[in-house]
């Protein structure tokens, strides 16, 4: 029976790939233009430039791919996608047709390569009469390539510091994250690839653009589709559960230390459950649901995929404190949707024993969160955050 789920599993998964394929393609495109032109909105045309090098980053363009039709036909929208490779063969007579042109490219990318490419695109796209926008697909907060910003008429974000004026410091390291860890372990990231970032100028700041973030990528979407709503009020033996170890070599290392040495020190007192075994995707989610509580550390960046999966089989996220964060869909406010803790975990069980003590609160919270997320991930809720966006942006 198990080999027989496995092999069918592996078969939805292709059919999965195969249709988002399909999506992002140019039949796809075709109907999105005439379902445009039916729209009663004027048409207007996005080309999206990705370097497709890194899985994660591309996630940022998924629901523009998966939601293509309706964003046509609700809002007049036409997105297409090509290769980043492509730009030094577009000249100012090709993008004259787009009203906006949009550039990703991954945190590997060589900085003179990075601001070389914006530089020369979004130059012939102004003088196309197109609007210059970037894609920052990256896990953190902090703007990578400050000539990219400079280049850009707006600069879309999964999530962005929440005063804005933590963007005119300097970070050691790529992020505030990375700054955290050289204060607090002593790290150091002189010889790594980004020794520093920041800061940034006021206009630079101001292009900075909430868009949307990792809740929308094809792995939620799927969960969404394949997981019973029953699971938040299961039966759940494990108190608190976290999957939190990296290896050694990864600055965040330090970190995922903490977290660790805070949850297993609570083990004589409460059912807890950190393995460093990996296991299969289903068996995490098996674990999940099992579970009353879902400590969720940051990693390279605040946000993670754990926050979303554990409110989806209904266990109620447990994290380090979000206030300094500005994102959408909001899923972080403060024991509504989730409980904060400190960032070293030193009040994790003080924060968690009130929970752990009153399951009826616990269930509040989890089925808050879990509303708040269905309803955020909805085709409409995404289309209107992208219309408010296109508009921030000088699109629409």
């Amino acid at each position: 029976m198990g080999n027989r789920y496995r092999i069918f599993a592996k078969f939805i998964t292709k059919v999965r790939r195969a249709l988002q394929v399909l999506a992002e393609g140019r039949l796809a495109g075709y109907l999105a233009k005439y379902r445009a032109k039916r729209s009663g909105h004027p048409v207007r045309k996005v080309l999206i430039l990705s370097d497709k090098s890194v899985g994660t980053s591309e996630e940022q363009l998924s629901p523009l791919i998966r939601y293509r039709q309706l964003i046509a036909t609700r809002l007049g929208l036409v997105f297409e996608f090509d290769h980043v490779d492509r730009a030094q063969d577009l000249s100012v007579r090709d993008l004259r047709s787009f009203a906006a042109v949009g550039l990703k490219l991954s945190y590997l990318t060589p900085t003179e390569k990075a601001e070389s490419i914006a530089e020369n695109l979004f130059e012939s796209a102004r003088l196309a009469g197109a609007r210059a926008l970037v894609f920052d697909g990256d896990d953190d907060l902090c703007v990578l390539w400050p000539k990219m910003i400079e280049a850009c008429d707006a600069y879309i974000k999964k999530h962005v510091f929440a005063d804005t004026s933590d963007y005119k410091k300097t970070y050691r390291g790529k992020s505030n994250l990375t700054e955290y860890t050289a204060q607090k372990y002593g790290l150091s990231f002189e010889e790594k690839d980004v020794p520093n970032s920041g800061p940034l100028d006021q206009k630079q700041i101001d292009k900075i653009l909430v868009g949307w973030n990792i809740a929308l990528d094809n792995k939620i979407h799927q969960l969404i589709r394949d997981q019973d709503s029953a699971a938040v009020g299961a039966k759940r033996p494990i108190d608190i559960g976290c999957r939190a170890s990296v290896p050694p070599d990864t600055w965040i290392f330090a970190m995922r230390s903490d977290a660790e040495r805070a949850i297993t020190s609570l083990q004589e007192r409460y059912t807890i459950h950190a393995p460093t075994r990996r296991v299969s995707q289903n068996e995490y989610y098996a674990e999940m649901v099992q579970t009353r509580l879902t400590l969720s550390p940051f990693g390279y960046g605040e946000l993670c995929w754990r926050d979303f999966e554990a409110i989806l089989c209904g266990s109620v996220l447990v994290k380090p404190d979000m206030s300094h964060v500005k994102t959408w869909p909001d899923l972080y406010i403060p024991y509504e949707t989730y409980i904060p803790i400190a960032w070293d975990y030193s009040d994790l069980e003080a924060a968690c024993a009130p929970y752990l003590a009153d399951e009826a609160e616990r269930q509040r919270i989890a089925a808050n969160a879990y509303k708040t997320l269905i309803r955020a991930l909805s085709p409409n809720a995404f289309i209107d955050r992208l219309e408010e966006t296109m508009k921030s942006a000088g699109v629409l």
